[in-house]
């Protein structure tokens, strides 16, 4: 399976490392500035190809959805797609960390309300494209307003 890491193959990738930390790798050997528009489509690209790779395309099978509600913690997980996804629009998490859990098995961090996942989200610059989330409906399904 091709991830957003074949397209660089002199760069020494680890799956198992925290996504923003391996991009940040390949942003400097790339010579990328992380102001830079390159830096800002590659770091979109790569959070959701790298989502792709991790749980799968098919939008319309259960078992990812109900792989999602594990990986959040949610207590007990639905039998349909539909309560999956109002399960999901219970729970407070970055996009981004979701990705890290599966990549390196730490639990993906959870935050009690709303203001505290906008607040961490932008101190820690985890911001996953609105654009590019809105293309994918599990993702749709986290997607928070970051921006009052």
């Amino acid at each position: 399976m091709s991830t957003y890491w074949n397209s660089y193959p002199n760069f020494l990738h680890n799956a198992t490392a925290p996504l923003q930390h391996e991009f940040k790798l390949l942003a400097a050997q790339c010579g990328w500035a992380e102001s830079s528009a390159r830096y800002k489509e590659e770091w979109a690209r790569c959070g959701r190809e790298e989502f792709s790779h991790q749980f799968g395309r098919d939008e319309n099978r259960l078992a990812g959805w109900q792989a999602m509600c594990v990986l959040v913690r949610v207590e007990e997980v639905p039998d349909s797609i539909k309560q999956c996804k109002q399960a999901l629009h219970n729970v407070w998490v970055n996009i981004y960390d979701l990705i890290d859990a599966k990549r390196t098995g730490r639990p993906v961090k959870r935050h009690p309300s709303l203001v505290a996942l906008r607040k961490y989200t932008m101190i820690h610059k985890k911001i996953f494209p609105k654009h590019a989330a809105k293309q994918n409906r599990f993702l749709k399904v986290l997607l928070v307003e970051m921006f009052l």
